[in-house]
């Protein structure tokens, strides 16, 4: 597969021509494995795959020179760059060589989608054209995500401060217990239950209930 700069023409790369991308390929970092399906005797279905790691995967090359239609997978693997400098060579890149707005409009969506593993929406909608997502459909349940996520990380801050002020030092056990809560109806049980207990031991038992 030849790695190419010149304008999108809408063909997606092939999966396995990603796979067989010399950027991608570092033996260290992948685990072969193969499928097999077979019914009454026969084989139906038999083919190889590697898994691969992309946070190992050096990220340069395709940053600067790989295949526009992967660019989404750039900010996920390991780049020398700062992040505002990837999404901003992501974006310039996707803007210069996507021509169909339909098709550039589809990547900056999974460019957002996928950069929000790693990096903050703050940085993500500072570097990206947003103007550019927000009449799809898809960037209305990400954008709700955020803000739902954003909510949720506020009411958690809310609930260690009040547990602090009541009792002190929240041990790490409930820490991690607490901050896998996801639902905001759920936090706002637990303050009730903090509030109402006199001590860390009465709160910790409330929670079992």
């Amino acid at each position: 597969m030849s790695l190419h700069s010149g304008p999108y023409t809408g063909v997606r790369p092939r999966f396995e021509d990603a796979l067989d991308a010399h950027w991608l390929v570092e033996p260290s970092n992948q685990l072969s494995q193969s499928y097999v399906f077979e019914c009454l005797d026969l084989t139906v279905v038999d083919f190889n795959y590697r898994q691969i790691n992309l946070q190992d995967i050096a990220g340069r090359e395709l940053l600067y020179r790989g295949p526009v239609g992967l660019l989404p997978l750039a900010p996920l693997m390991r780049q020398e760059e700062p992040p505002e400098v990837v999404l901003d060579k992501c974006a310039k890149r996707l803007k210069s060589e996507v021509e169909a707005e339909d098709e550039r409009s589809i990547l900056y969506i999974a460019l957002a989608a996928l950069s929000s593993l790693r990096f903050p929406k703050e940085l993500i909608l500072k570097a990206l054209e947003v103007s550019k997502l927000e009449n799809l459909p898809f960037f209305d349940g990400i954008r709700e995500e955020w803000e739902t996520k954003g909510e949720i990380k506020g009411r958690l801050g809310m609930l260690f401060d009040l547990i602090e002020t009541k009792f002190g030092r929240v041990p790490d056990d409930l820490q991690i217990r607490l901050t896998s809560i996801k639902e905001q109806e759920t936090i706002k049980q637990v303050m009730r239950k903090a509030m109402s207990a006199e001590t860390l031991e009465e709160f910790i038992a409330k929670l079992e209930n």
